[in-house]
């Protein structure tokens, strides 16, 4: 084998030395020294393969070295795998590719045995071995077939072709090349290309959504068969007539969208109404209807510019009208509210602010909701100083836990007014980002009237200190439920039963008056309970083994549309009863029997010292005061007591008034006049201290008692002398 290769080699390197030189057998056999009929052959071989040139010169035959690519040379790198027979179905020749294919091993040879050797499963397929029977018998035979081979699961593209390979067989017989090529990947690729093309189609018309294949001018090339029930169409010609800016009732975003050749999202509207009159195309939509837009190019990768482009639209006018509606209904929910509505954001990042803000920010606030960006910056620099710090902090706090925001505080109007507000806001928590949605809350003229009230609750708590007894609050329901809503919390300071609990307190103090006005007792709660009158009662109370008390009861009832409410006085009487006579010429004796609430016949008035006490202002009176005053309620309030009534002795009352406001020990007033008038009553006063600072006094009509004491006076004095 070794020997005969060199023979080859020697061969031609012996006809390149001398080429272009054409030479015989003749001299190649007497030169290298070999023998002319085994020259013969070799030089057979060599042309067969290429590697030389013969050129018939007569009878004899001169040879040269091709400057050819040899076929030997050429026939591995081909990239598919070929196999080449001779008539006896013995392997002739096979390249690389062929080995690598179908993994024949390196040191295993084929060449020379039979195909069955071979033992491949593609040569066992009956198809296959009749075509290749058929080309030996020279017969009409198949070219190509796709076969499958079904171990590795491969596709091959198998041609057939009828040769003759003399310098091979040595024959020159009928021979048979055959040539595989593995199209496994793109018979795959071939497949999912249909499989895509069958879905995309399948999408196209299938899909909820229209759309529209159009060129830059606005010709509508292709569309779905939704866009005909978007658009309000039956036929498909019915879109032939239709320029796709004829259906929007704007065409600039389309055409800036051509323009810049991107893809894009937005917001469309069409006038159906005006399309019908436009083009007179038969749909049966009216109105105005907005589109949700999905624009893209179509890119045609042989072109720079794209020509072609699609629209994705979706009907989104109910959810455009419902928007609205909802729009329309927050804006008629929060133009009611004391305040303004807002959504405050903070992402992960660390950036914050607010998304929205209610346009009557301007309004309520003094503070426009745009520049939006720092509108909650501006808003933050209105909050009051004491209340910055705090502001602040809960803002941070809220953030890092994310809960519910609750704020109330001092907030400064750009004008210079002062807002008492509240923030409150409800998390909702996103992907990136936390949305806390809200309202700020004008509550000044609630702090006013909670400040009003604490003030009331002090001159209430002052009031009711100073009496000698206790306040309470007694109900009875419509249902027949009775009850004590208050009791003054010196009911056990004063009569040895705690307050609470409030549903027995009644029946606890009621175990405590005498057994000798039990009866009484109870028959004048039941009595003012079935008349809804008021109560008035006085009796004996055991408040130990060796003490008596003797007390009052006084109460006004209030009908309500579901009970009936008694305000009324305990009163500890026990000094006055015992001293009766002093008690009934004592001033004291008509205040203990009056109440302070508004509905009751003595006067309360109530003071507040200005100037060190050199002058007062009338803070409040009851009903009973005004009439005494002869005066209405509102006129008296905020007058200046001394200015207002220049009749008032003086400097006896102020100095009278200064004393109680400086020693905060009560004190009597002898009756007097307010104005030196007839028809004004003779008012005598109980003056005391309140908590507040304060002073409050109790007025009582004495006109009566004084008229009887002058009347005395006259008839003593007219009495003869002895």
């Amino acid at each position: 084998m070794n020997e005969t290769k060199d023979r080859y080699s020697q061969i031609r390197e012996y006809l390149q030395e001398r080429f272009p030189e054409s030479v015989s057998i003749s001299r190649i056999a007497r030169d290298l020294k070999i023998n002319r009929g085994s020259v013969s052959k070799y030089m057979e071989v060599l042309l067969t393969q290429g590697h030389v040139i013969m050129k018939p010169y007569g009878k004899a035959k001169l040879y040269s070295s091709s400057q050819k690519i040899p076929f030997d040379d050429l026939f591995d790198y081909l990239p598919d795998a070929i196999l080449i027979l001779d008539e006896d179905l013995r392997i002739l020749m096979v390249n690389k590719s062929f080995i690598k294919t179908f993994d024949i091993g390196k040191h295993q040879q084929i060449t020379g045995f039979s195909l069955e050797k071979l033992d491949l499963s593609l040569f066992r397929d009956p198809s296959v071995r009749d075509n290749i029977d058929r080309i030996l018998l020279s017969k009409t035979y198949v070219n190509e077939m796709l076969l499958i081979e079904p171990v590795k699961n491969r596709i091959f593209l198998t041609e057939f072709i009828q040769t003759t390979v003399p310098s091979l067989s040595f024959t020159g017989k009928t021979g048979i090349m055959i040539s595989f090529r593995d199209i496994t990947t793109w018979k795959k690729t071939e497949d999912e290309l249909k499989s895509s093309e069958r879905k995309i189609r399948t999408l196209f018309e299938e899909v909820p959504s229209g759309i529209f294949m159009f060129q830059e001018d606005g010709t509508i090339l292709n569309a779905n068969r939704a866009s005909l029930e978007i658009l309000g169409l039956t036929r498909f010609t019915d879109i032939a007539h239709i320029n796709l800016f004829d259906i929007m009732c704007s065409r600039e975003p389309i055409e800036r969208l051509i323009k810049e050749g991107k893809n894009a999202e937005i917001t469309l509207t069409c006038n159906f109404d005006r399309v019908k009159r436009t083009t007179l195309v038969p749909t049966s939509k009216s109105g105005v209807a907005y589109f949700q837009v999905v624009f893209a190019p179509i890119i045609d990768r042989r072109a720079n510019n794209p020509r072609e482009f699609f629209i994705l639209f979706l009907d989104i006018t109910q959810q455009k009208r419902a928007e609205k509606e909802l729009k329309e209904r927050f804006r008629g929910i929060t133009s009611n509210l004391p305040g303004i509505a807002y959504q405050f954001f903070a992402r992960d990042s660390g950036e914050w602010g607010v998304y929205y803000v209610d346009e009557r920010s301007d309004k309520i606030y003094g503070l426009s909701p745009e520049p939006l960006y720092n509108w909650f910056d501006r808003f933050t620099a209105c909050i009051a100083e004491e209340d910055k710090e705090r502001w602040t902090a809960s803002i941070q706090d809220v953030i890092l836990r994310i809960v519910p925001w609750d704020f109330e505080g001092i907030f400064i109007h750009p004008d210079g007014k002062r807002m008492y507000i509240r923030g409150v806001s409800q998390p909702i928590r996103l992907k990136n980002e936390t949305i806390w949605n809200g309202l700020f809350l004008d509550i000044t003229d609630r702090k006013k009237a909670e400040e009003e009230l604490r003030i009331s609750e002090q001159r209430f708590f002052g009031i009711a200190r100073n009496l000698p007894g206790i306040v309470y609050q007694f109900y009875v329901r419509n249902t027949g439920e009775s009850g004590m809503y208050f009791v003054d919390e010196r009911s056990e300071e004063l009569y040895g039963i705690s307050p609470n609990p409030l549903d027995s307190w009644i029946n606890r103090f009621g175990s405590h008056i005498a057994p000798s006005d039990q009866k009484r007792w109870t028959d004048s709660i039941e009595y003012v309970i079935r008349r809804n009158a008021p109560w008035e009662f006085e009796g004996q109370y055991i408040f130990s083994q060796n003490e008596e008390r003797y007390i009052r009861v006084i109460s006004q009832p209030i009908i309500l549309p579901e009970e009936t409410i008694w305000n009324g006085l305990i009163l500890d009487i026990t000094e006055y009863w015992k001293a009766e006579e002093a008690l009934r010429k004592s001033l004291f004796n008509e205040i203990r029997y009056h109440s302070f609430f508004e509905n009751t016949c003595n006067g309360v008035l109530i003071y507040e010292p200005i100037n060190d006490g050199n002058e007062y202002i009338l803070k409040d009176v009851n009903k009973a005061t005004a009439n005494l005053l002869r005066m209405n309620k509102e006129d008296l309030i905020g007058k200046k007591l001394f200015e207002e009534f220049p009749d008032l002795p003086n400097p006896e009352i102020r100095d009278l008034l200064r004393r109680v406001l400086m020693s905060e020990k009560p004190e009597f007033v002898a009756p007097l006049k307010y104005r030196k008038r007839d028809d004004f009553p003779w008012i005598s006063h109980y003056v005391f201290k309140l908590p507040s600072g304060e002073i409050a006094s109790f007025m009582v009509d004495v006109s009566d008692e004084v008229q009887k004491e002058h009347e005395m006076i006259g008839q003593f004095c007219e009495l003869p002398l002895d």
